[in-house]
């Protein structure tokens, strides 16, 4: 494909995230290249991804899933809800064109996490961003994303109520560009880190990290959750500013 043939068929798609897809080809998107990539530093470079089997919830344009397999994991499945099923929206044609204009092998299904159960599979490395907010009930979700995961879960969201001790989690709506080029009203949830530590211990995570967002601070956190299965050997690359919900310094 030429590189005529290429910028003709990135502005033919509506872009959720910006992409390289060459050194001087990079997709339009609504998040930048320069968030994504510390966002991809935050929650990958504490990992050794080399052969992991990753499955991406919530994945856009499948940003973190290209990234994991460019670090080398040995599968990778990315899954969207509602911006791969609403009427109108072209992003996982976006995603699956990326894919083959890169030439990774990259798995993708239109996937409800609250639907997930064991019978799905086994995942070292499940991850989150940008769509805990957007999950109608993100409890039954996050149960879906514990029972498929076997190591690590990985999550990034927005928060509120950061001054609070108590576990909350605020309800929000907003204006989300996804389905036609009017976008679409979505409710959203804002949790606090003491409600997703509660959340996480609760369903079995025995060591929770976590992190603000590295350029949008505590607005959006990052977390971390371990089973205790996982090797203790995953812990060895959560370096400040990570920090252990579950074991504070004293």
């Amino acid at each position: 494909m030429t590189e005529a043939e290429l910028r003709a068929a990135v502005t033919a798609h509506r872009w959720l995230q910006s992409l390289r897809l060459r050194d001087t080809l990079l997709t339009a998107g609504l998040k930048s290249e320069g968030q994504l990539r510390e966002e991809e530093a935050a929650l990958f470079d504490p990992l050794n991804l080399n052969g992991a089997h990753v499955l991406e919830v919530g994945a856009a344009n499948g940003a973190f899933s290209f990234a994991a397999l460019r670090r080398g994991a040995g599968r990778v499945l990315a899954t969207d809800h509602l911006p791969w099923t609403l009427p109108g929206s072209d992003a996982l044609s976006a995603t699956q064109w990326a894919a083959h204009a890169m030439g990774v092998a990259l798995e993708t299904e239109a996937l409800d996490p609250r639907l997930l159960t064991a019978g799905f599979g086994s995942f070292h490395v499940v991850l989150a961003t940008a769509s805990f907010e957007q999950w109608f009930n993100p409890i039954q979700a996050l149960r879906g994303l514990r029972s498929v995961t076997n190591r690590i879960l990985l999550l990034e969201t927005m928060q509120d109520a950061l001054g609070d001790a108590r576990p909350i989690m605020m309800a929000q709506s907003r204006l989300m560009p996804i389905g036609g080029p009017e976008g679409a009203w979505v409710s959203g949830w804002a949790p606090n880190p003491p409600l997703m530590l509660h959340l996480l211990t609760d369903l079995g995570f025995d060591r929770v990290l976590y992190r603000d967002h590295p350029s949008l601070g505590p607005v959006r956190g990052l977390y971390a959750a371990l089973l205790p299965e996982a090797p203790e050997g995953l812990l060895a690359g959560f370096s400040p500013p990570w920090v252990s919900l579950t074991h504070p310094p004293g």
